[in-house]
């Protein structure tokens, strides 16, 4: 049985909550407080600001309005601590409850509309949020006032706030105009049903929001300030500045992750994730089960493991990493036992560390790769010892270096110590006397008309290495090697075919021949290659393990046309490189690569002062 209506009606204000509404009824209709009131008609209080069913239908009933209106503006009391407002689930700690936020040109403004009932005043229900700190009609911040006892925390402005007149005009007069913060405005657009960025929507409301402000107490606050000493103020700039990384998604967020990262690893010493995240990596690793905080923790978690040195086993954000993804230089020295500084040397040649790089600097690498250089040092075979290994003459084995068939661990542009510059992962040479025999049929006696690799390059009017390149990359199909012999000393060729194969697929210069006319070092030369500022074909055989590199004299022209070096630029002025570069240096004639880039300085013609451009 429906009770009879309240008189005179007074229509519910779509921007004022619940327990306002019943506050103004009261003053309207007895001038008293809010819970004697609803007490009359059976109505408690504190259930009705819970939003409880029953509460809520009896006051809509007996004031005449819509129950959906006044349900929409009340935090519906899920369990203890958690609310349902308008879809959305949110804690306790997203409510303003027990404080009583107001805006005091607001509650002025009601004064003078009303003639001075104080107790007509409107409780706005955006005030009952946290996130909302400003008055978006008055630009001024919104003041907060804590229920001194337990009756007072249900928002009785006329109680809360008992000044009014010139007295409201004090309190107005001493806040700081200011916006509204973007993140407020997303936050009551949501619940207004609107759409906003597609990674905020996607995410709780309280999770959005917790992620912005806590991505924002980061940016502007650093790593670890005191959030127990936070003011309202520090809160809403945090929150505008982390609404402005969440609204751009994962993308934004991950750049700013990685910004804090490089800032903090600029200072060096050792830093882990709680050390370079600070409070926001605390919050995310103290989240309860039932405040799950949502997918910035995958956005954060992702970014440690793909970008911070963590061992086997760490936790990290609740999961615990299978293996070690990454290394630095300090901790694969620690792993392998290496010398530090001979692995330094070796990461620094190998491009995983800068050559500033310090045992606590902070770049790290990839484990794998890592590992890899380390074993390789440990299987550092001497240049000098490769005739033996290999079973060949010195000029032979200098060729296969310089061909790059077997690769230097370190080439001569690094600063790495002699030995290193001088060593070939000895993996890398049973590799290449594996293929080595796999390319040549086994025979007691060599074949009527067969040669050696010395022999064949006489007759073939090339370097013994070439006929090795087309050995391994299959181009000649008599090939033996003597059983018993192992190495290049066992190979024998037919000459005739090793000649026509030359002549039909070396053509073009060998990367010495290139490299001669270039006036470059080997190494310098590969490195010339490798940026692709010196094309090269590339011949590889039909199975992909091998190439061939050789170059179109045209493409040499080219290259000397567009770059130069203090060499050839020495050799037009009839001057030395060590009388020519300070010449050059007093003239402003700056490289495009450095000698510690590739082994000698390149200029670019049309950038060098035009004296020089010969």
């Amino acid at each position: 049985m429906s009770m009879a209506m309240l008189l005179p009606h007074t229509a519910h204000d779509p921007a004022e909550s619940l327990i306002g509404f019943a506050a103004g009824l009261a003053a309207r209709h007895t001038g008293g407080r809010t819970g004697f009131f609803l007490g009359d008609k059976g109505i408690k209080l504190p259930k009705l600001a819970r939003g409880e069913p029953d509460a809520v239908h009896r006051l809509a009933d007996w004031a005449g309005v819509s129950p959906a209106q006044l349900f929409a503006n009340v935090p519906q009391g899920l369990d203890r601590r958690y609310y349902n407002l308008r879809g959305e689930h949110v804690s306790a700690e997203f409510l303003s409850s027990p404080y009583t936020v107001f805006c005091p040109a607001c509650l002025l403004a009601d004064d003078q509309a009303s003639g001075g009932r104080i107790g007509e005043r409107r409780h706005h229900w955006i005030w009952q949020l946290t996130v909302v700190r400003t008055c978006s009609r008055h630009g001024l911040p919104l003041m907060r006032r804590k229920a001194s006892f337990s009756g007072d925390r249900f928002h009785e402005l006329a109680i809360m706030v008992p000044e009014t007149g010139d007295s409201l005009e004090s309190l107005i007069d001493g806040l700081q105009p200011r916006s509204a913060s973007p993140l407020q405005d997303y936050v009551v657009e949501r619940l207004e049903g609107k759409q906003g960025p597609a990674w905020l929507d996607s995410e709780g409301l309280e999770q959005a929001v917790r992620a912005s402000e806590m991505l924002g107490v980061l940016v502007l606050f650093g790593a670890k300030p005191n959030l127990d000493k936070f003011t309202e103020d520090d809160w809403d700039r945090a929150g505008a500045a982390g609404f402005a990384i969440t609204a751009q998604g994962d993308e934004g967020i991950l750049c700013v992750l990685a910004d804090i990262h490089a800032r903090a690893s600029r200072k060096g010493g050792k830093l882990g994730p709680q050390a370079v995240f600070g409070r926001l990596y605390q919050w995310l690793s103290r989240s309860r089960a039932k405040k799950e905080p949502g997918d910035i923790k995958r956005i954060l978690r992702d970014y440690i493991i793909e970008n911070m040195e963590m061992p086997a086993g760490a936790p990290v954000l609740g999961e615990k990493l299978a293996e070690r993804r990454l290394h630095t230089y300090a901790t694969l020295a620690s792993e392998s036992g290496l010398d530090p500084r001979t692995l330094r040397h070796m990461l620094i040649a190998k491009r995983l560390i800068p050559d500033t790089a310090t045992l606590d600097s902070n770049h790290v690498f990839d484990a794998t790769l890592g590992r890899e250089i380390a074993r390789s040092v440990l299987r550092i075979v001497p240049i000098s010892r490769l005739p033996k290994l290999l079973g060949c003459k010195r000029p032979l084995a200098q060729q296969l270096v310089a061909e790059r068939i077997l690769t230097p661990i370190v080439d001569e542009i690094s600063d790495s110590p002699g030995r290193h510059k001088k060593g070939i992962d000895a993996k890398e040479v049973e590799g290449l006397l594996r293929r080595l025999r796999a390319c040549a049929n086994p025979v007691e006696k060599v074949p009527a008309g067969m040669v050696d690799l010395a022999k064949a390059a006489m007759k073939s009017n090339a370097p013994a290495a070439e006929i090795a390149h087309l050995i391994l990359g299959g181009y000649l199909q008599n090939v033996v090697r003597v059983a018993g012999i192992d190495g290049f000393n066992a190979i024998y060729v037919d000459p005739v075919e090793t000649k026509a194969a030359v002549s039909e697929i070396l053509a073009g210069l060998s990367p010495a021949e290139a490299f001669v006319l270039l006036r470059v070092p080997v190494a310098a030369g590969w490195e010339l290659v490798r940026k692709r500022l010196l094309p090269s074909r590339e011949i590889r055989s039909d199975d992909g393990d091998h190439v061939i590199h050789r170059f179109q004299p045209e493409d040499v022209d080219g290259f000397l046309s567009e770059f130069t070096t203090e060499v050839h630029i020495g050799d037009a002025f009839g001057m030395g490189e060590k009388d020519l570069k300070p010449e050059m240096k007093a003239a402003g004639a700056r490289p495009m690569l450095r000698k510690s880039d590739i082994g000698v300085r390149i200029f670019r013609r049309s950038d060098l002062p035009e004296r020089f451009r010969v």
